[in-house]
């Protein structure tokens, strides 16, 4: 007979090969834990600097059900700007244990974590829900359904998939991100907001686009003009907000970057034009302002 000593030996023998073979593959383990109105984009930002090298976009549902938000504004906003409405998604909170890689397969990690942080988001019953995809060498997490104004579920699907088309000219890099995303707007009705961005006004780029996603000409911009890869984050401004101002706000960082937060409401009492930040580098890194709602 086999001793059970025998299959304490084999289970240890085993536990020390998966060690063994995590640290050969330069990989280790983290716990994210996140507890916030929009948790996934708190958590894909530091997925991005886990795994350094991939960028991950990430693009709200569209939130229209009461069930989904919160009134956020603090007695002093509302005593310094009488009428300030602060309406963010509902806050939850999502944990994952994640792998940390440096080697080429980095985005293999990526997509399992992704799928575990995903796990717990819907266990949590946390608003809509998200499909992972990888295209342009970049992975993407959309919302794929929402809770109705009515009540109910309904599909939803990412605005940055609308094909738009825009004219070949030179243009500077902020400007040509503007056009991409007034084309969308153009076809969808949908009013963007460029909240963040890491490129200077002084940076030029010749650039068209021909009945493509919008997310394609996004993506091939991004990689003209930076060699490490770019991320952004779709956010929705919730509809039961009368006093919004666009429908989403769009910030854009190097992936792995993640600037200093902004005061709540920065986004509703400032200026609606984009904040263009320095060009960020991998060593010391100058602020921007994140407009986080």
């Amino acid at each position: 007979m086999i001793s059970a000593t025998y299959f304490r030996l084999t289970a240890r023998l085993a536990v020390l090969s998966m060690v063994v073979a995590l640290a050969v593959q330069g990989q280790t383990t983290k716990v994210i834990n996140v507890n916030e109105p929009r948790p996934l984009w708190s958590a894909l930002d530091q997925l991005e600097v886990a795994n350094p090298g991939v960028a991950i976009n990430y693009e709200d549902p569209p939130y229209e059900n009461l069930a989904d938000v919160q009134h956020s504004a603090t007695p002093q906003q509302q005593a310094a700007h009488p009428g300030f409405h602060l309406i963010v998604p509902r806050a939850g909170a999502i944990s994952a244990d994640i792998t940390l890689s440096s080697t080429p397969e980095a985005a293999a990690d990526v997509i399992g974590n992704l799928n575990r942080l995903l796990v717990s988001y819907r266990q949590n019953a946390l608003p809509g829900d998200f499909k992972i995809e990888q295209a342009n060498g970049v992975v993407y997490v959309t919302p794929i359904t929402v809770l109705g104004a009515n009540g109910s579920s309904r599909e939803v699907t990412s605005p940055m998939t609308t094909l738009i088309s825009i004219p070949s000219a030179k243009r500077s890099v902020p400007e040509t991100a503007q056009a991409i995303f007034d084309a969308v707007s153009k076809a969808t009705g949908l009013r963007f907001g460029i909240a963040t961005f890491p490129f200077r006004p002084t940076d030029q780029v010749t650039f068209a686009a021909s009945n493509e996603p919008a997310r394609d000409a996004l993506a091939r911009l991004f990689a003209l003009v930076r060699s490490a890869p770019v991320s952004y984050r779709l956010l929705f401004e919730p509809k039961p907000d009368p006093k919004r101002a666009f429908d989403y706000m769009v910030n854009v960082h190097l992936a792995g970057f993640v600037p200093p937060q902004a005061p709540p409401g920065l986004g509703r009492i400032g200026p609606t034009g984009p904040i263009v930040t320095p060009p960020q580098t991998t060593g010391s890194r100058p602020g921007a302002v994140s407009v986080k709602q």
